[in-house]
């Protein structure tokens, strides 16, 4: 089994190749959401999402952690 999650061979298995293995491919359909939710996060287009492009998209002062002091708001 540890040879199927260890897809890079390196001895160990990482968040993504454990997720990967776990979830399975996508198909088109979820590619496609998957690549359309992730151009709508890359605000500027830099092929990263950053926190400036998640501020610019969600106010998170209601959050409950964030009302109660656990987070900030970014």
């Amino acid at each position: 089994m540890y040879s199927v999650f260890d897809v890079n061979r390196d001895g160990c298995i990482n968040y993504n190749e454990f997720l990967k293995t776990i979830r399975g491919e996508l198909n088109d359909f979820r590619r496609q959401l998957v690549e359309k939710a992730f151009i709508k996060l890359d605000r500027d287009g830099s092929g990263v999402v950053e926190t400036n492009d998640l501020l610019n998209l969600y106010n998170s002062r209601k959050h409950p952690a964030v009302l109660d002091g656990r987070k900030t708001e970014e």
